[in-house]
This record gives C-alpha cells, sequence and structure tokens, in this order.
C-alpha cells in the first residue's frame, strides 16, 4: 500500500480554446508523472478538459468553477498538483488552484508544465495561493516535496525549483490502472488515439519551440520495452492508432533500428504515427517501415535558407533540404505516407523567403503518384522559446510586430490570439496573409501530385472538403482494383 500524502495529480483545461481543436483523451505525459510517483504515494489522476470540458464564456467559466469545487470537495487530497501543459491552460490553472485553496487553506498546490517553466513568475501571487513552481521536468521535484510536506507544511512564500530530469534507469512503464476508470467512464468505447512518449530529450534548440525549457538529453524505453509498451496500451483501450509524440523521435541509429525491426516483427494491425527529421532516417529504416500501417510526419517547418537558419533548424540548409527530398522520394517509393510540416510567418518571413519556399513545394509538386502532404500553419507565439526571449532583436531587424505578447490572459480566442502577429515590415499591411495566398493557388496541383491512396488519406485526415472533389471517389475505385 502506498504511503502518505495523497496527490491529485490534475489537468485544469483551457480557456477560451476553440472547442473543435482536438482533445488528447488520454494525456500520457501526464500519466508518466503519476505513474513514477504511484510506487510512492497515493495519486489520484484528473483531466477537467474531458470531464468538464473547454469554457470559452463568463456563463461557461462560472460553470466550470462550480463543478470543479464540487469534484475537489468529493476528492480531497494533500498535495493538488497541477498540469499547466501550455500556456493555453494558464487562466483555468490559476482558477482551479484559488478554489483548491479556499477549500483547503492548509494544504500543498505545486505547478509544473511549460508554462511555469517559462514565466514561473506569474504564479507568484500576492496572496499565496501556490505553493511551489517547478520548472522543468516534474518526478524528482514532486517526489522531494511529497516526501517532505508532512515536516515542512507549506512554504512561507510561494517557491519557483527547478525539476531536474530523470535519468533512463528511472523510466517506468505507463501505469493504465491510474486511468482505467477515467477512460471507461469518459469513452466507454475506447480511444482510438492513443498518443505515447518512447524517449526524452531533444538536441535541437529550435527557435520557436518549448522544448529548449527542458533537459536536451536524450533517453529512452529500451527498444522491446518500447514496443511492448506500444501494445499494451492499444490492448487495454482498443486503439487505432498510436502517435508517438516524443520530442525526437529515433535519434540514435542503433536504438531506431533496433526499435524498428521488433516493431516489424510484432506484426501490428493498427496505425504507428511519428515525427522526425530526415536525417534520422535512411534507407535500410525506409524499407522496414513500408513494413507497417504508418504515417511519417517531418518537420520541415520552411524551406527559405535564411529562415531554418533564423528557426535553428540547421547550419547547412542546402544540405537538410537535399536531405529531405532523398528521404522524401524513397518514402513515395516505397508508399510510405508522409507529410511536411511547415510554418510560415515566422518573425523575419518576407515575401523573398515565401518566394524560396514556394518554389521549392513547387518542385516537389511536380512528382506523380507522390506519398508526400503538406500541412501548413502560421506561426504561433508562446512564451519560453529562443524566439520570445529574442522580440527586441526581430522587432529591430525585421520590424516583427507581437501584437498579443501575453495573450494567454486575454478573454478572447486563444488560438487566435497567438497568431496575432506580423513577421516583418515588408510582410505588413496589404501583404498580410500573403502566405495564405500562396498556398491557395497550389490547391489543385497538390491534389495532383499524389498518389490515389495518398489523395484518399489526406481527404479523409486532413483536408476534408477534398472529399467533394471527384477524385475522392476516383481514388477509392482505383483502390478496389488493386
Amino acid at each position: 500500500m502506498n504511503s502518505e500524502p495523497s496527490i491529485l495529480l490534475a489537468y485544469p483545461s483551457c480557456f477560451y480554446y476553440p472547442v473543435w481543436m482536438e482533445r488528447v483523451k488520454i494525456k500520457t505525459s501526464q500519466l508518466l508523472l503519476a505513474s513514477f510517483l504511484a510506487r510512492e504515494f497515493d495519486v489520484t489522476y484528473a483531466d477537467f478538459e474531458i470531464t468538464i470540458g473547454r469554457p470559452n464564456s463568463v456563463i461557461q467559466i462560472k460553470r466550470y468553477r462550480r463543478q470543479v469545487r464540487q469534484y475537489l470537495e468529493k476528492h480531497p487530497c494533500d498535495i493538488l498538483a497541477l498540469s499547466c501543459w501550455t500556456s493555453l491552460s494558464y487562466q483555468a490553472t490559476m482558477v482551479t488552484a484559488e478554489i483548491f485553496r479556499e477549500l483547503y487553506p492548509d494544504k500543498l498546490i505545486v505547478v509544473g508544465g511549460y508554462h511555469p517553466s517559462a514565466r514561473p513568475e506569474e504564479f507568484v501571487t500576492p496572496d499565496h495561493v501556490i505553493d511551489y513552481v517547478v520548472c522543468g521536468e516534474g518526478e524528482l521535484a514532486l517526489r522531494e516535496i511529497a516526501r517532505n510536506v508532512n515536516k515542512s507544511g507549506r512554504p512561507a512564500t510561494t517557491t519557483i525549483l527547478p525539476g531536474e530530469s530523470i535519468g533512463p534507469n528511472d523510466f517506468v512503464p505507463y501505469n493504465w490502472d491510474l486511468v482505467d476508470s477515467f477512460v471507461k467512464s469518459s469513452f466507454p468505447d475506447g480511444v482510438s488515439n492513443i498518443y505515447l512518449y518512447l524517449s526524452r530529450g531533444c538536441p535541437f534548440r529550435c527557435s520557436f519551440c518549448m522544448e529548449s525549457l527542458k533537459d536536451r538529453r536524450w533517453a529512452a524505453y529500451p527498444p522491446d520495452e518500447a514496443v511492448r509498451v506500444i501494445h499494451e496500451a492499444v490492448r487495454r483501450f482498443n486503439a487505432y492508432a498510436v502517435p508517438i509524440s516524443d520530442a525526437c523521435f529515433g535519434m540514435r541509429r542503433d536504438w531506431r533500428r533496433r526499435f524498428l525491426e521488433e516493431l516489424v516483427a510484432s506484426r501490428p494491425d493498427f496505425w504507428i504515427v511519428f515525427e522526425t527529421r530526415a536525417e534520422y532516417l535512411d534507407p535500410e529504416d525506409i524499407g522496414l517501415l513500408a513494413q507497417l500501417k504508418l504515417e511519417i510526419q517531418f518537420g520541415l517547418e520552411s524551406a527559405s535558407p535564411e529562415i531554418l537558419k533564423l528557426m535553428k533548424k540547421t547550419r547547412v540548409p542546402d544540405k537538410y533540404l537535399n536531405r529531405f527530398e532523398t528521404i522524401s522520394r524513397l518514402c513515395s517509393e516505397h508508399e510510405i505516407l508522409h507529410r511536411a510540416n511547415m510554418i510560415f510567418n515566422h518573425p523575419g518571413e518576407t515575401r523573398r523567403t515565401l518566394e524560396e519556399t514556394f518554389a521549392f513545394i513547387d518542385r516537389q509538386l511536380e512528382r506523380r503518384n507522390s506519398y508526400l502532404m503538406w500541412t501548413c500553419h502560421g506561426y504561433m507565439h508562446f512564451p519560453g522559446c529562443d524566439l520570445d526571449r529574442d522580440r527586441d532583436f526581430y522587432s529591430q531587424t525585421y520590424g516583427s510586430k507581437f501584437l498579443k505578447p501575453n495573450w494567454w490572459r486575454e478573454d478572447a480566442d486563444q488560438y487566435e490570439s497567438s497568431m496575432q502577429f506580423i513577421p516583418s515590415a515588408d510582410l505588413d499591411g496589404d501583404n498580410v496573409g500573403l502566405w495564405q495566398k500562396l498556398l491557395k493557388a497550389r490547391e489543385e496541383p497538390m491534389k495532383d501530385t499524389l498518389a490515389p491512396r495518398a489523395f484518399r488519406f489526406a481527404a479523409n485526415k486532413y483536408f476534408l472538403e477534398w472529399q467533394n472533389d471527384y477524385r475522392f471517389e476516383q481514388s477509392k475505385k482505383t483502390l478496389d482494383i488493386h
């Protein structure tokens, strides 16, 4: 039996975030933290985004307050640990903490996640609602807090703590029992997509990414354990697909090769999705991947050498882009579905850099029977990344305008607010939104380039409006023939 204190590990949801955006049904990063702590303490997993929802108005927030209060009254604990995963959860985190503090004045509140790591001072209030703010990973820091709570009680002021990373020997298996009742009550038919983490750490420091707030050392489950974790998750929750959410999947060649060999040998009948970089795949990997139901997502981000350097994606853009072209062609030859993730309007973007990126895209669109899809998004500004710390540089050098620099505090659509941004003086005024116009002009070539199976996949998953295109039904007939 686990010892005191009891810990309620809760995801507090998001305020003013579109309800149409995908909800991650099982927050497996939160579950990993719970699994680590549950070896020693009584831990309860809660997800208010799933059980209560995403409030988008004053009335809905009042309802959220009422339901959170009811839950906390029924589930007292010694430590409330709030997972403020991103800035989108900042307001919900503060509201939940305030309610808990009213109910339990003498109990501990701990907050962790990317936003606390980026802006720890925003959780320090005059009334000392929150006791500890953990910057970095949470396992070791929260374990130490729990071990000492009976001796030390609440600190006199809000304390900001560094969260040291666990080593590979401290990787624990997912304790699915912790979410079993939650899943059965919330998703009685099972969970179609289970997002899993098999490794931690990323050696890169991309300008726009909050991952740089954490340890950059790469560590992973042993390959055989990683494969077992995937199959166990699918078996327990009847999953259709397993997106692997690692910050840098398969960075080490020997680990990647052993993992793929063991995964292929296990003969999975479900989909695997992962994001990686082209330099982390080679022809032998491609041969293994072709034996799986698979989608690869490449974080290409841009094809402008200047923007790639600003993004810190690579120091050698030509080599980086050539590698992507080579691997993409290999994927298409092996009929492997893959997509390039693109970020437009990164600070410093200009008409010239847009032209460079779209010229690269145009070259790829000349191919036929391609399995390469393009998913494009405008730059979203999050605190804690290198770019956020360098805002003055971009403003002075390019005329970048951060129109909503503290959008997570606003009572407005936070998804839209995070993209309220002018990348450069060159893309201001009449040129605002130029990248969307350039992308729209390429919609037909993007359809034309795809093999029938890839077209149907893209229409079903990414571009639902493509289902009205004659090629959608045509692709089904072509696939039926084969």
